[in-house]
């Protein structure tokens, strides 16, 4: 289909439906906030059902949790396969914010507030697309379908939602902060606890009770003397070394009470291959030593309660070779990179879709105080979504 959307986005409506969508508070209530009330991504996923609604898009609502839904909007094409956008709605917690994060401001080429790259630009450039599909009365060759997706900050819920059902698509674009590069592989991600406990005594007789905190400390150090440094021998071109990051500890209770209690949170960015067993069973040989050197040690590791594999998408996959040539036309380059960070790609890739990220924004700046996407990639973004939508082909046998 001859058809070119380069300089056919409206800068403008693009800057006001993104403005529109930072309003909304869609913290995600599972990641915790302080004094900040909201619903979730209802009132998001209400606002995009009434533009939908406005465009003549049809649309359907997917519960995920209670009074939580995906929103997966659908343009027909002629039948020959079928290409998905997909998004989340949800964001983090605003509570170190030094902007307004619900206050969408533009200065100096950029428009700040929560989730304005974190990735509600994605979405609002998906929308746009889609609208501009619409307006055109263009009929793509393929069917186009868009998820405003739940959930994705906390659990995923939302893509595994969409997903359950068992169907393969024939490439799927992941929006994410991505600086408008073709992003065909990212790190998957591993976290778990790992829990010292001991017993509680007055700190004036230490030798009455055993301090879990200083257990704690000791397989700290081996994990950061033994594991880490075997973390970086693979270093992956596109994406780098794995890695592993003591995040969070809490223990004890009063500064005169030897504590009974101690326990860390663990977050893996893995590559291919890696597993939370093989990791746990490197930590156990820790927790093993500790224990000969002091039977009273008791230090468990806890199962893990999120464990995502990584993605890596071939270059020549269609749809990679799909955005490429979008990005070519409308940017006059393409750049294949790679995601540090997890994302709902390695769920379609799981899956059997061949996935790849791209977005406007850095995710350098996602979940910061100041939160903000270049407006000039929100129009660019907007134009390779939809030229890919025209111009995309499954290759089938």
């Amino acid at each position: 289909m001859s058809i070119s959307f380069r300089g056919r986005a409206d800068e403008q409506e693009i800057v006001n439906l993104l403005s529109d969508l930072v309003r909304i508070n869609s913290i995600n209530p599972c990641t915790g906030t302080l004094g900040i009330d909201g619903n979730g991504e209802t009132d998001i996923i209400r606002y995009i059902a009434n533009y939908f609604d406005a465009q003549g898009i049809a649309y359907t609502l997917q519960e995920v949790l209670p009074q939580r839904c995906n929103l997966v909007a659908h343009i027909k094409g002629q039948g020959k396969g079928t290409l998905v956008f997909e998004a989340h709605v949800d964001t983090v917690t605003v509570d170190a914010m030094v902007i307004d994060p619900f206050d969408p401001v533009c200065r100096d080429g950029k428009l700040y507030g929560r989730g304005s790259s974190d990735c509600k630009g994605s979405v609002a450039t998906m929308m746009y697309a889609f609208s501009m599909l619409k307006k055109m009365n263009v009929v793509p060759e393929c069917d186009i379908y868009f998820v405003a997706a739940a959930d994705e900050e906390y659990a995923y819920r939302g893509v595994l939602k969409f997903l359950e059902d068992g169907r393969r698509y024939d490439g799927a674009v992941i929006g994410e902060p991505t600086s408008l590069r073709v992003c065909i592989a990212n790190k998957g991600v591993t976290r778990f606890f790992v829990t010292a406990r001991g017993t509680a005594c007055h700190s004036s007789m230490p030798w009455k009770g055993h301090n879990a905190i200083m257990d704690m400390a000791k397989l700290i150090t081996k994990i950061n003397q033994q594991i880490q440094p075997r973390m970086a021998e693979y270093v992956h071109p596109l994406i780098g070394p794995r890695t592993l990051s003591i995040t969070t500890i809490r223990g004890g209770e009063l500064v005169n009470i030897t504590p009974d209690f101690c326990q860390i949170q663990i977050d893996v960015r893995t590559l291919a291959g890696d597993t939370f067993s093989g990791l746990a069973a490197d930590i156990q040989a820790l927790i093993d030593e500790l224990k000969a050197e002091d039977p009273a040690v008791d230090i468990t590791i806890e199962p893990a309660y999120l464990e995502d594999q990584c993605m890596e998408t071939p270059e020549s996959a269609p749809v990679v070779q799909g955005i490429c040539a979008a990005c070519d036309k409308i940017l006059d380059e393409h750049i294949i990179d790679g995601l540090f960070c997890g994302c709902d790609a390695t769920k379609f890739s799981r899956a059997g879709t061949q996935a790849l990220v791209f977005g406007p924004g850095d995710i350098k700046v996602a979940h910061t105080v100041d939160e903000f996407v270049p407006i000039s990639e929100l129009t660019k973004a907007a134009e390779v979504y939809a030229q890919l939508c025209v111009d995309f082909l499954p290759q089938r046998n």
